[in-house]
């Protein structure tokens, strides 16, 4: 990457020592796999993102990571490594990778790394090329298993266990990032968005070495109230496992030669999320209360789900006996506009709900809407009354033209 990127992105930095002084010009319990790994690829890809909650352009980097994951085309995950919040994320950061500045994304351990966000568009452009190229990647044959069970307050045991299919012994190292979907402790971007997946503690970092079709397991209890995160709660945690091979790589963390680290690639990765998956919200339904038969109405749908990340679909009845089956899918916060047309007088309610990509339906949301019968006024009427007093209503004479 050419020099001048420091006049572009304002956001790079150079580091002292110490966290602190980084600063910016600006389901039940399973395996959360997105998507299965796409035709062509060998893995899972992973990605650690360093960024700050002051660094101007890490919205960008934060806005496509989100998009891509919620869009689940893509088999990948990836943590949030927010340094200015948390020592254990800038130690990762700057003791592993060496890092340059934020945004950074460090995709499987270095393989490729992104550098730099101008905006959303731009950033997903990179970062789906540096998945896709990852994802093509030879990896070593091991598979890793990885469960988590809430066991109530803040605590959770973390199991994991990885085979070797290998005809040799393979070394590495294990890491299992504690996560959450959205941070409990406020940590935002420069957008005001609460940042996703963000790194709050290890439940495992440490080499292993397994031998020609073997298998090596642990298993760990970990305390959020114990560790800083109070917060943390059973739907909101998501615990991630990765496993790097030994071989050494030179890695560059402001490509193509500066701030060289020793890079060590993923072989595989694998989430689990560890509550269960809630429903959609009741869709909020605007537009017209009343209107005339046989004209035409828009009506707006807004789409929630406390799990951003889900994809929803969403069905109406528009109480006339006219149904709008699952449309979508849609992502959470999206406006849906639909049109319809009653043909009856009436009073009806329109009734819509959505539900998301693992199948759960969330409560209907209404809206009552009024087609009165159109007002025809009795001429005949009109007439007999003139002809009883011809001398009357003048003023209503003059508007009728009689």
């Amino acid at each position: 990457m050419k020099r001048k990127i420091i006049g572009i992105f304002v956001c790079m930095l150079l580091f002292s020592t110490v966290a602190g002084t980084i600063s910016s010009s600006e389901p039940s319990r399973q395996s959360l796999n997105k998507v299965t790994t796409s035709e062509g690829a060998t893995h899972t890809v992973f990605g650690d993102y360093g960024t700050s909650t002051t660094c101007g352009y890490c919205k960008y980097a934060h806005g496509a990571l989100k998009e891509l994951y919620a869009e689940g085309q893509l088999d990948f995950y990836y943590v949030s490594l927010v340094c200015n919040k948390n020592s254990k994320a800038y130690a990762r950061a700057k003791n592993d990778y060496n890092l340059y500045g934020y945004p950074t994304l460090w995709w499987d351990g270095g393989h490729r790394v992104n550098v730099g966000a101008g905006s959303i568009p731009s950033a997903k452009s990179a970062y789906k090329s540096s998945i896709n190229y990852c994802g093509n990647r030879a990896v070593k044959d091991i598979d890793i298993d990885l469960t988590a069970t809430w066991l109530g307050g803040t605590e959770m045991q973390i199991d994991v266990s990885v085979d070797n299919n290998e005809a040799s012994t393979y070394d590495g190292t294990i890491r299992v990032y504690i996560t959450e979907f959205e941070s409990s402790k406020g940590w935002k971007d420069t957008a005001g968005l609460l940042y996703t997946f963000p790194f709050l503690d290890w439940a495992f970092n440490e080499n292993i070495s397994i031998t020609a079709g073997g298998t090596w397991s642990d298993s760990t209890t970990w305390i959020g109230s114990a560790n800083g995160f109070p917060g943390i709660t059973e739907d909101n945690s998501m615990v991630i496992a990765t496993v790097s091979n030994d071989e050494w790589h030179q890695g560059y963390s402001y490509p193509p030669s500066s701030k060289p680290f020793d890079a060590y690639y993923v072989d595989d990765t694998v989430g689990y999320r560890v509550g269960n998956n809630r429903p959609p919200n009741a869709p909020n339904i605007d537009g017209p209360k009343s209107g005339k038969i046989g004209e035409t109405y828009n009506y707006t749908f807004t789409l929630e789900d406390p799990d951003w990340f889900d994809q929803l679909y969403l069905y109406i009845e528009w109480g006339d006996g006219n149904i709008e089956d699952w449309t979508g899918p849609y992502s959470p916060g999206e406006e849906v506009t639909k049109s319809h047309t009653w043909t009856s007088e009436g009073t009806f309610t329109i009734k819509a709900k959505a539900k998301d990509d693992s199948g759960a339906e969330g409560p209907e949301g209404t809206l009552e809407v009024s087609m009165p019968k159109p007002f025809n006024f009795n001429f005949n009427l009109l007439g007999w009354l003139f002809e009883q007093f011809p001398n009357g209503f003048p003023i209503l004479r003059y508007f009728v033209g009689l």
